[in-house]
């Protein structure tokens, strides 16, 4: 289970808003996926698309926003199942950030359950770090 938790996160950061992924050698970030011919390196940055995909296809509309945001919220829900509370209490802060942005009742729906679910760590310091980021956010 661990292991498909960070398959999850990792391809949750890869369809993050801004960040293009090209294949290449010469970076420090480098992921590897199987073809015909061996392996290819794909290396990905925010730093703006390379000059080769200037004609690719867009970026995901925000329209996905909200289904990024109800996956982060999964993801953390599942660490905190592990008892990973910095992890999930991590996701979390950014989902609420993101719900706020949104001002979508379904998105802080998504938000409010995680913190029910948060309810008997609430003592613990990373829970309180939580809230206190999340009070920030209005």
């Amino acid at each position: 289970m661990h292991r498909a938790l960070v398959r999850a996160e990792r391809a949750l950061e890869a369809a993050r808003p801004g960040t293009t992924c090209r294949t290449g050698p010469g970076s420090s970030t480098r992921r590897s996926s199987p073809t015909s011919s061996g392996t290819a390196t794909a290396t990905c940055s925010s730093s703006g698309p390379p000059p080769s995909t200037r004609n690719a296809p867009p970026a995901p509309r925000p329209s996905y926003a909200r289904s990024r945001l109800f996956c982060r919220v999964v993801l953390a829900t599942a660490r905190l199942g592990l008892g990973e509370l910095d992890q999930a209490c991590a996701l979390a802060a950014e989902a609420a950030g993101q719900a706020a942005e949104m001002r979508s009742a379904r998105a802080i729906e998504y938000v409010k359950d995680f913190e029910r679910r948060l309810e008997p760590y609430r003592d613990a310091a990373p829970v309180r770090g939580y809230r206190e980021k999340v009070a920030a956010l209005g």
